[in-house]
């Protein structure tokens, strides 16, 4: 390696290092460069990574959230991309731990915040619920999308079939993506987990109303789900933290039928598998 070189990878780690003690903290620091030339696109869409800050939320387990997709075409790259808004921490979400009111989640019109934005399209998730413990990543403006506020927290390459009138399904699909955000479930928190065929290990990251329908149990789930055969739903109960932190910069993800989330776990996905 040459000597610039290896000093700029000594700085890149001592960022890495000062900004997760902040994080370890509560505290938010400046996101390192690396980051920043990640998250660089050009459009017409808000610059948003430009002054993202780390930041940690804690306390998450069963807070309510909803995100909101801005896609747009880079001008310069002639490719898609997608810039991810979160309402955690908004909407008065940190007294209430509902970020996404029902009240205001119905109101929200896609087409109206993709014209107000300048994107080609826009789409919202359902409400969901965290299932992690905490998560911390870059956060950068506040947006007010159709009356919901909401944070940004990435952008990212898209398909083109985010396009199309008939997306392709999701269940049970792993895809790879770049993600900043390290999660973190706690030593003694139940978690619950998806098993495919080729032996990769899911963690669920977040839940839908379904998921918990007439108040059962997230250990019932999979009973509830069409699972492909082969693979297999279970619940264990942590004897160490488990942190998520794709180390490559891809993470993977799948989703089961209901629109559940689960992120991959293993090796350069977290610090064990479950």
């Amino acid at each position: 390696m040459p000597m610039s070189d290896a000093r700029r990878g000594r700085r890149a780690i001592m960022a890495k290092v000062s900004g997760l003690a902040l994080l370890a903290a509560g505290l938010s620091s400046p996101a390192p460069a690396s980051d920043r030339s990640m998250c660089k696109y050009f459009s017409q869409l808000p610059d948003d990574c430009a002054a993202a800050e780390q930041r940690k939320y804690d306390k998450l387990r069963g807070y309510r959230f909803v995100e909101i997709d801005l896609i747009a075409r880079d001008v310069i790259k002639k490719v898609l991309y997608v810039s991810i808004y979160n309402t955690t921490g908004q909407n008065d979400g940190d007294d209430t731990r509902d970020s996404a009111p029902a009240d205001l989640v119905a109101h929200v019109d896609p087409k109206k915040v993709a014209r107000k934005y300048q994107a080609v399209a826009a789409w919202a998730s359902p409400p969901r619920y965290w299932a992690v413990d905490w998560f911390a990543d870059r956060v950068g403006a506040v947006r007010n999308l159709d009356g919901l506020d909401a944070a940004w927290m990435g952008n990212g390459p898209a398909a083109e079939s985010r396009l199309s009138a008939k997306a392709p399904p999701k269940a049970y699909r792993t895809a790879f993506f770049p993600r900043t955000a390290i999660e973190g479930f706690r030593k003694g928190a139940k978690i619950h987990l998806l098993d495919d065929l080729k032996g990769h290990t899911f963690v669920l990251a977040a839940y839908t109303v379904a998921a918990e329908a007439n108040g059962r149990d997230l250990d019932s789930l999979g009973d509830r789900l069409k699972l492909p055969q082969g693979w297999k739903f279970r619940s264990l109960t942590l004897d160490r933290d488990l942190i998520l932190e794709p180390k490559g910069g891809l993470a993977g993800a799948t989703e089961d039928d209901l629109g559940d989330v689960y992120h991959l776990a293993g090796p350069g996905q977290s610090n064990f598998t479950p």
